[in-house]
């Protein structure tokens, strides 16, 4: 009698922990290999900007205002990017008008001409940006291999499936 095609209780669960197992590991191998090739964003963080003022409308010009603390390489390779500013009332600041950006060192600074008011003790700005997580990858080839690590770590879930199950001929499937 032909047993191709029945499967075995043992069978069925090393094939759903293969699965499970197999998933698990996919997903914290997408998560790193996203961090290591695609660039993180942030939305809405608050920085309080209330130590640049001297009073209601006169701002200290020399007061930067931490946006991300780049560490060494990004400074000379990985800036900021799509950097957005808003004041408390979600008003967008406008660069070299009411802030200057310094995307290398991730910092910015106010000018006297912002719309940023102390109104409160807490004046606040909300930053939206994008910025290298460490561990990104600057070299397109080296993110080409991070998505490769991704790709065949799929590929070997599928395999260790159709071993599973014994499906080891696609001419069986194929009419």
């Amino acid at each position: 009698m032909n047993k191709k095609g029945e499967m075995t209780i043992g069978s069925i669960v090393l094939l759903v922990v293969a699965i499970l197992f197999g998933l698990a590991l996919i997903n914290s191998i997408g998560e790193s290999t996203n961090a290591m090739t695609e660039k993180q964003s942030v939305d809405n963080q608050s920085i309080s900007v209330v130590s640049a003022f001297v009073e209601a409308n006169e701002v200290n010009e020399s007061v930067n205002f931490t946006i991300y603390s780049q560490s060494d390489w990004k400074v000379q390779d990985c800036p900021l990017t799509s950097v957005v500013l808003r004041n408390g009332a979600s008003t967008e600041l406008t660069a070299d008008t009411d802030y200057v950006l310094y995307a290398n060192e991730g910092v910015y600074s106010l000018l006297n001409t912002t719309d940023t008011v102390p109104a409160t003790s807490l004046n606040l700005t909300y930053a939206d940006y994008d910025y290298c997580a460490d561990g990104y990858n600057k070299d397109s080839g080296s993110r080409s291999t991070a998505n490769l690590i991704l790709i065949f770590s799929t590929i070997m879930l599928l395999a260790a499936v159709l071993e599973i199950t014994g499906i080891t001929s696609w001419t069986g499937l194929v009419k």
